[in-house]
């Protein structure tokens, strides 16, 4: 399954409510700079502000849509491991092999692999394993 988490109003309109977005979703690690004696730093505009590289509202609001929908699919990736080959195999064990595959498979930030992960663990239910509890 893959979800679909558009956020455009009933009225037709493309703004979207950032709101939406959790609290405890990560924010970019990424930082830059422009050499000169006075110091500097990367930024967007974004109606009228300023923002790091990167994390803009719609920036960030893409990003978690991005890693929503991982979290679906590893929730229903976890939920075939049990059915299947790995069904005497604790919960929390089957979320930690889930883990380490996404962080080694390197398509978000370590970050980010987190939050999936421990939200796909909130999806179904299950326990998180110690390395992502905290």
């Amino acid at each position: 399954m893959t979800a679909k988490h558009d956020n455009a109003s009933a009225s037709g309109s493309d703004e979207v409510d950032f709101s939406r977005i959790p609290k405890d979703f990560p924010r970019p690690e990424r930082s830059g700079a422009v050499p000169g004696a006075q110091v500097k730093f990367l930024a967007t505009k974004y109606k009228g502000k300023f923002y790091e590289a990167g994390c803009t509202p719609p920036e960030i609001y893409e990003r978690w849509q991005v890693c929503e929908d991982l979290g679906h699919q590893f929730a229903e990736s976890c939920i075939r491991t049990k059915n299947g080959k790995r069904k005497n195999m604790p919960e929390e064990d089957i979320v930690e092999q889930y883990l380490h595959r996404l962080e080694a498979a390197d398509w978000v930030s370590p970050t980010e692999a987190r939050w999936i992960i421990r939200r796909a663990a909130e999806i179904i239910e299950w326990p998180l394993p110690a390395c992502l509890q905290a």
